[in-house]
């Protein structure tokens, strides 16, 4: 019986000592449990967070998708106005241009004409007077009736510069074409040695399209072709006894190449 006795107490003792370490193991297991539920708790909360700036954001894209649409329409309707106005702009400004050649109808514009010609007379005097001999009009031709002639309105070049063009303005346009015409025949204008060119006064943007011109220009000009212009600014040739107008430069290029 004692040695019963002692087996059951050392088996108790055993159980015992069992008891504590699974009471401590389960401490452990609560301690970690616990720290594990304090950090699902952590994580439900940054979701939550996440979540709330997701449906943000969300409503943000929302926002900017329509502000974009919006805009792409405005800007539809923006470049279908601009496209409208720049049509009537350039309608505009050829309606602009050709009054501005209206208005210098009865101009013309010599160029070369040394400066202080005229002496002590007026230069619209001594144009009158001095043109009919120098284009060679008739004798016969009415007298010239200028309204008004100055020169460039820049200051007075140095004695080895080319002088300022003369611009004249004529009363009456059938005189002025008469004049031109005169000049356009005679080979050489001279005024003491001095060569001198008449030209109708025209705008800059019509001078500017015909200097388009000028290397085609040159070609012909190799060539031995008559050239010159149709108002306001295309090329026209003599070939084979036929005029032919050109548009553009390509055109006029186009054509010489055909001859080569």
């Amino acid at each position: 019986m004692d040695q019963i006795l002692t087996e059951i107490k050392t088996v108790a003792s055993r159980v015992n000592s069992m008891d504590e370490s699974v009471e401590s193991r389960l401490d452990m297991i609560d301690s970690a449990l616990g720290d594990i539920k304090t950090s699902v708790a952590s994580v439900e909360l940054s979701l939550s967070n996440l979540s709330n700036r997701a449906t943000d954001l969300e409503r943000r894209m929302d926002e900017a998708e329509t502000r974009i649409s919006t805009t792409e329409d405005c800007c539809d309707n923006h470049e279908a106005q601009i496209s409208t106005m720049q049509k009537i702009v350039g309608m505009l400004q050829l309606k602009v241009d050709d009054l501005e050649n209206r208005g210098r109808r009865k101009n013309l514009k010599i160029v070369n004409l040394p400066e202080k010609a005229e002496g002590a007379t007026s230069l619209a005097d001594f144009l009158q007077t001095s043109i009919p001999t120098l284009v060679g009009l008739p004798a016969d031709f009415p007298p010239l009736e200028i309204e008004r002639a100055h020169r460039a309105l820049v200051s007075s070049p140095d004695a080895n510069k080319p002088p300022r063009s003369v611009l004249v303005r004529f009363l009456r346009y059938s005189q002025k074409e008469a004049v031109l015409k005169a000049a356009l025949k005679k080979r050489d204008i001279l005024y003491n040695e001095s060569k001198i060119r008449f030209y109708s006064d025209l705008s800059a943007e019509v001078l500017r399209k015909r200097r388009e011109f000028d290397s085609v220009g040159k070609l012909m000009a190799r060539r031995n072709m008559y050239r010159g212009f149709a108002y306001p600014a295309r090329l026209r040739c003599l070939h084979n006894g036929q005029i032919r107008l050109f548009d553009t430069p390509e055109s006029a290029t186009a054509f010489l190449e055909t001859l080569s």
